[in-house]
Order: C-alpha cells, then structure tokens, then sequence
C-alpha cells in the first residue's frame, strides 16, 4: 500500500513539476513580447520626438530667415526713401541758372523762379539776379539770407532771350535746413515807392549800408545779370547768344 502511495505522490510532484515549467516559460515568452513592443514604442516616441524638434528648428529658422530679409529690405526702402527726400529739398541749380555749389543760394533761385515769377504771364524762361549781402545760419530752422534779388521773363526768339517783364525783390528771404537742401519759409519784400527806403533800414537793419551800395550800382548789376543769363544758357544749353530788354540794344552773353 505504501508503495502506491508513494507512485501516486512522485506523480503528482512530476506533474507539478511540469506545469511549472510551462508556467515559466510562457511568463519568459511573454515578458519578452512585452519588452520588445515596450522598445519599439519608446523607439518610435523618440523618433516623433525627433522629428517634431526638427521641425520646429526648422519653422524657427525660416522665421526668422523671413524676418532677416523683411527687415533688411525696410532698411533698403527706407534709406531709398531717404536719399529721394534729400535729393528733392536740394534745387538744381542748373535749372534756375545757378553754377555754384551752395544749397542755401540754390535754394534762393529755386524760390525766385519758382514762386516769385507766379506774378507775371508765363514765359520761355524765367532767369533770376541774386546778389546775397549777407547769410545769417545762427539758426537752421531759420536761416536769413539778406540780398538784392531780381527776375527776369524772356521768351526765346531766334538767338535771343527778349525780355518781356520782371521786377526787381530786394529783402530777406527765410530758410529752412531741410536734409541735404534749404526750403523757402518766406520771403520779406522791401515796400515799394515812398515807404521804400525806410522798410529797407527796418529789414536789412546793420545791412542796410551795404544794402544800398549794391542796390545803387546799375552797372555792377547788370555785369551780374549778365553773367547769370550766360550761365543759364550753357546750364541750359540753349542756342542763344544774346539778351535783350524792350527798346534797348542786345546784351551779348559771354562765350
């Protein structure tokens, strides 16, 4: 009877035994399915990872590639910009018969032709007279320029400048630094008639001695408008030779 029992229970043991094995091994098999798949998620998480930091630097870099180029092409228009804005306040001086290089002067006979011809009939040409006594820049927002200033009208006849009206604008015009040019603000006249001398003392003030010695030189004068229409012409080039005020002789320019 014992040895029975003792069939019986090695059997048990055996079978025991067996199916812990198995157990075993299909919790190893298991394990090892899951460690894997567990592998191949944190593999593909760092790929997303990955691939969504690229992106991001990529987005980033190309913003502010964008904003590199957007900036620098402001920077061109605005300096574009600029360079046109001062190249309009600075007159050509060739158009108004002016040779010389100062803008503050250029800007006198910009004005002179521009606006203080308005009071008379369209003409040919509009050539001014300056001649600057004094320039007071203490102040750019105010620039004074003291002079005995002029203008002319001609129409062109052949090759002849006839004059057909003009004035003569003696005071002191008012000037303001505007970028690489000068900007006409106003312009004091001295009074016509009988109110003429004692309006000149009150504008030209210290300057009016001097005021009165190049208003009262016809022949310096007209040796200057000579020499400004001449100018006017070869700036111009014009096919004229000469200038010539109504019931007067021609005056011929120089070469």
């Amino acid at each position: 009877m014992m040895r029975g029992k003792e069939g019986t229970m090695k059997k048990g043991f055996l079978a025991v035994f067996v199916m812990s094995a198995l157990v075993m091994a299909i919790g190893f098999t298991a394990c090892g399915s899951g460690g894997s798949a567990s592998s191949a998620a944190s593999s593909a998480s760092s790929e997303a990872a990955s691939a969504e930091s690229s992106a991001a630097s990529s987005e980033a870099s190309s913003e502010a590639s964008s904003a590199a180029s957007t900036e620098a092409a402001s920077a061109a228009s605005s300096e574009a910009s600029s360079a046109e804005s001062s190249a309009a306040a600075q007159a050509d001086g060739a158009a108004y018969g002016y040779a010389g290089t100062d803008p503050a002067e250029a800007a006198v006979y910009k004005h002179l032709v521009e606006e203080t011809s308005k009071d008379y009939e369209k003409a040919d040409a509009s050539i001014p007279v300056v001649n600057i006594i004094k320039v007071d820049n203490a102040n750019p927002d105010d620039v004074l320029v003291y002079g005995d200033f002029s203008i002319y009208n001609y129409n062109i006849v052949g090759d002849t400048l006839e004059c057909v009206s003009g004035g003569s604008y003696p005071g002191v015009m008012h000037l303001k630094k505007d970028g690489e040019g000068y900007t006409v603000t106003s312009f004091d006249v001295v009074a016509d008639g009988a109110d003429f001398d004692s309006s000149a003392r009150e504008l030209f003030g210290d300057n009016y001695d001097a005021f009165t010695k190049v208003h009262s030189n016809d022949e310096a004068r007209n040796e200057l408008r000579k020499k400004i229409v001449s100018d006017y012409v070869k700036l111009n080039g014009l096919n004229v030779t000469q200038y010539q005020d109504y019931g007067w002789d021609p005056v011929q320019l120089d070469k």
